[in-house]
């Protein structure tokens, strides 16, 4: 057995021992320490010599595989020195190196995939995809020159009243020739490449690969300037247009004769008519551009009924009108008969086509006109005139104002200068009295 004090004693002498070889130990180990750094140094020069020797054969063949798998090996060396030593006096440079030559590469494998490609480019199918590419673009560009005179837009017809049916015989022809034959090629264009949008100009771009083998002004490389999707778009929405056009103006049409219509009873009997007329012709016009319009229709149905009222409401006045007679209390100065004379012969002077029938005086003189001091310079006498125009048996009598002359002093007589003329009626000749 051990005692307690002979296990203290071994302790103390395994201390002293070990104090004793210390030193040694600490010597050893950087003696040891001494050669490690020339031991890396060693493998770091190995490993760029192996590098250095990767790179050189990659630079010397025109194998691709081989230079790529040399690149490859160069790269592991190179990265296995940046972690051994990253300050390495020659990794720049093999890193610029290997940069160089994986850049030539990149280009080499580039050109390879380019020339690759060509050769597997169907050139007669690019030729066909260009052939239905141009003839899209050709069909937007006729259809544009045929209509664009009068249909510019989705709104209007652009032409006179008197270019009604040129425009009628312009979309009738569109509708019947062009219209089946440019649908149909829209129909197939679209089941060869597509609904019209980016996704189809891309394909077809992708489809006609320019050759680079030709310059690029060659005919074999030109391509059409517009978009398939835009040519496809304005070929649908111009038909549209000059199929739906003409209705819209049939529409404009009706609403100008409706607004004109409110204003009618405003107009005299004999121009009445004439509106009446015209608004007819123009509601018969509009069924040209919409043909049974059922609104249209029924409006001049209506104006026909109307217009048969007022024809027969203006017979009746004219049979029914009076000229007025002369005023009773005229206070003079003149004569009334000799009044009636001269505003008769004024009237055949101002209206020499119109014959003079009847003249009655209805009112005293007043003063027309005045200077800035007040002072009469003018006077007018109130007068009726009855005379004979284009009507048979029928006279138009005018309410008036005839004129003296000017100037301070004027006398209230004739010769009259001038006139006024307000509201006028007709009748009948028999009954002027």
């Amino acid at each position: 057995m051990f005692s307690p004090s002979s296990t203290a004693s071994t302790r103390k002498g395994a201390t002293r021992a070990f104090r004793r070889s210390l030193p040694f130990w600490i010597l050893f180990g950087c003696f040891i320490l001494s050669f490690a750094p020339e031991a890396g140094a060693a493998d770091t020069r190995a490993l760029a010599t192996k590098a250095k020797a990767a790179l050189r054969a990659a630079e010397n063949t025109n194998d691709q595989a081989v230079l790529k798998a040399k690149l490859d090996e160069a790269q592991g060396l190179i990265d296995q020195i940046k972690a051994a030593d990253p300050k390495y006096s020659e990794l720049g440079v093999m890193e610029n190196k290997h940069r160089f030559l994986s850049s030539g590469l990149k280009a080499s494998q580039e050109q390879t995939a380019q020339a690759q490609a060509e050769a597997s480019i169907d050139w007669a199918r690019v030729r066909q995809v260009v052939a239905d590419w141009e003839a899209l673009e050709k069909m937007n560009k006729d259809l544009f020159q045929k209509t664009s005179r009068f249909f510019p837009n989705d709104q209007n017809i652009a032409y006179t009243k008197e270019q009604t049916d040129q425009v009628l015989a312009l979309a009738a022809d569109v509708t019947k020739n062009d219209q089946p034959r440019i649908l149909a090629f829209l129909k197939d264009f679209t089941a060869r490449y597509g609904e019209p949008g980016k996704a189809t100009d891309r394909k077809i771009f992708d489809l006609t690969p320019k050759d680079p083998k030709k310059g690029m002004y060659d005919e074999a490389n030109q391509r059409p300037s517009e978009l398939p999707s835009r040519c496809h778009q304005e070929l649908v929405n111009r038909l549209a247009w000059v199929r739906e056009n003409p209705r819209l103006e049939a529409k404009r049409i009706l609403n100008t004769v409706s607004q004109l219509m409110a204003q009618i009873d405003f107009n005299t009997d004999t121009e009445r008519e004439k509106r009446y007329v015209e608004h007819e012709a123009e509601l018969n016009r509009a069924l040209l551009f919409s043909p049974g319009d059922p609104e249209i229709t029924r409006y001049l149905a209506d104006l026909k009924t109307n217009r048969k009222k007022s024809q027969a409401d203006i017979q009746k006045a004219v049979e029914a009108a009076r000229f007025p007679a002369n005023t009773t209390s005229f206070a003079g100065p003149g004569k009334i008969p000799d009044l009636a004379a001269a505003t008769g012969s004024y009237f055949a002077s101002a209206y020499p086509k119109e014959k003079v029938l009847a003249v009655s005086v209805t009112g005293n003189w007043f003063a027309a006109k005045h200077n800035i001091f007040d002072e009469p310079i003018q006077w007018g006498l109130p007068v009726y005139c009855a005379s004979q125009q284009s009507d048979a048996g029928v006279c138009r009598v005018f309410k008036m104002t005839v004129l003296t002359g000017v100037g301070v002093g004027v006398d209230k007589a004739p010769l009259f200068i001038d006139h006024w003329t307000g509201d006028s009626y007709r009748m009948l000749i028999n009954n002027l009295k």
